[in-house]
């Protein structure tokens, strides 16, 4: 299975602009954002979900925080498995929440852990058989706050340059004679990233990124009053020049009618015809823009 294939089938969620913002991966269980209805849809897998990553306090993305607390409280599940949110550090509105849940749900069953982060930070997913971490990236949909996106990243390793193109043969004999580090490197590949609610920021905070996952609240400049959101077309052209290989949208504007917003949508990617498949998310519906 290809890697965008693979990532795409493991990535559920719901989005809908001013009503809820919610991403579960799976393969890692983690959860991007927390609007609400995350347990109404998930049910019982929310049991799966182990790191919850915030990108900011709007009600749109942490409301459902306090149902996935109590159903993973009472419902038919591992009632003891910690759970581990991450939040923009000084997010008031974030600590508000979390005030509110530990005075309301004094008696929880498992460890409730709040981790306020800051841009630029790693947090360690697994290390085996191969270390994969996110790691936070600086948005702009605030003024005057932290507001942050995520990359999740795998620690790959590759022939170094001056060893490619040489037999396999003489391969082996250097690897006997010096060990298979010494004609290997470690790099870092990008498989998803998750930018949240923003204005354009600068492509190389993703660059060379499997998926990215960028807002589009508009379809067009023309329709936004407000920059701090962004377009579809302002997408596409971040998704070019980080060279990702596939682009999902969502956050999308409920101003447009559903099957209007589809065609214009695909005229708009149509017109710059993308080698890579274009995803719109309409609540938890995915609709592919081009072939």
């Amino acid at each position: 299975m290809a890697l965008i294939d693979n990532i795409l089938q493991n990535l559920f969620g719901f989005s809908k602009a001013m009503y809820t913002t919610w991403f579960y991966y799976r393969c890692e269980r983690i959860l991007f954002d927390a609007g609400e209805g995350i347990s109404t849809i998930l049910g019982n897998r929310v049991f799966g979900i182990q790191k919850v990553f915030i990108t900011h306090g709007h009600y749109d993305h942490i409301g459902g925080v306090p149902g996935l607390v109590l159903t993973r409280n009472s419902a038919m599940g591992d009632k003891e498995k910690a759970l581990s949110i991450y939040y923009p550090a000084g997010d008031h509105l974030v600590e508000l929440l979390r005030d509110y849940i530990e005075k309301s749900c004094p008696n929880l069953t498992f460890s409730l852990l709040w981790h306020p982060i800051h841009t630029g930070m790693e947090i360690e997913l697994t290390s085996y058989p191969f270390k994969k971490f996110l790691k936070t990236f600086p948005t702009r949909h605030i003024k005057g706050r932290t507001t942050l996106g995520y990359n999740l990243i795998e620690e790959r390793k590759r022939l170094k340059k001056e060893f490619q193109g040489i037999n396999s043969e003489d391969l082996k004999n250097i690897v006997k004679q010096k060990g298979k580090e010494y004609i290997t490197e470690k790099y870092e590949k990008i498989l998803l990233s998750y930018v949240g609610d923003t204005a354009p920021i600068d492509s190389s905070l993703f660059k060379g990124t499997e998926v990215l996952m960028y807002e589009a609240s508009f379809l067009t400049d023309a329709e936004r009053k407000f920059s701090v959101h962004s377009t579809l077309e302002e997408a596409l052209k971040l998704a070019f020049t980080s060279q990702a290989s596939a682009l999902i949208v969502y956050h999308i504007s409920s101003r447009y009618p559903k099957e209007e917003l589809v065609k214009k949508a695909t005229q708009i990617v149509n017109t710059v015809s993308p080698t890579f498949p274009v995803i719109m998310i309409l609540q938890a519906r995915k609709y592919q823009l081009n072939s």
